[in-house]
């Protein structure tokens, strides 16, 4: 079985993807994987959709996600999960209220590193695209104005060849402190 440590050190965004595509069972495993990331309150204030290469709009999609030049990678990505944010429940919106946190925000983060990891468990790649045109999005996805897509992540095999990179993170004693 592969570590947790494993999965961290070999989870990296993608962005050179093949053309082979995706097992929709693997793409159910991951969501129902990811599922069971904490949220405030069990609150989970999140709907996750898998678009696949089928999907009519999808090339719409894609270029939601191309606004400005960016991620050109993504013309070979044929799956996406796309992460939307649904209301969490009363407990959780009054914690964030009087901590002056955004839980929800927080809870789709956590959801978002789930996602990643269990796809990199079952040999995928994944990036995490947070900039795209939100109106696009709503368009591609055939979704009312009032709903709110907060992140969209590619899925998919890596091009032969793509290799791990080296991770370059900030020094552990910079960033990690113990109070005693």
């Amino acid at each position: 079985m592969v570590t947790f440590r494993e999965l961290a050190l070999n989870r990296q965004s993608t962005r050179s993807f093949s053309d082979k595509e995706v097992e929709l069972d693997k793409l159910k495993r991951i969501c129902e994987v990811a599922s069971l990331s904490p949220s405030s309150c069990n609150s989970q204030p999140w709907k996750m959709h898998i678009v696949r290469p089928i999907y009519p709009k999808i090339a719409d999609l894609r270029k939601a996600c191309q606004a400005v030049g960016l991620n050109p990678f993504l013309d070979k990505v044929s799956n996406f999960i796309v992460v939307e944010q649904t209301f969490g429940n009363m407990k959780s919106k009054a914690g964030g209220f009087f901590s002056n946190n955004d839980l929800n925000s927080i809870d789709l983060g956590i959801l978002a590193a789930h996602i990643c990891l269990a796809a990199e468990e079952e040999g995928l790649g994944t990036c995490m695209i947070g900039s795209f045109r939100n109106k696009i999005v709503n368009k591609a996805m055939n979704f009312g104005a009032f709903r709110r897509v907060r992140l969209i992540v590619a899925v998919g095999y890596a091009a032969d060849g793509y290799e791990i990179r080296k991770k370059t993170r900030k020094n552990a004693e910079d960033i990690i402190d113990v109070i005693e």
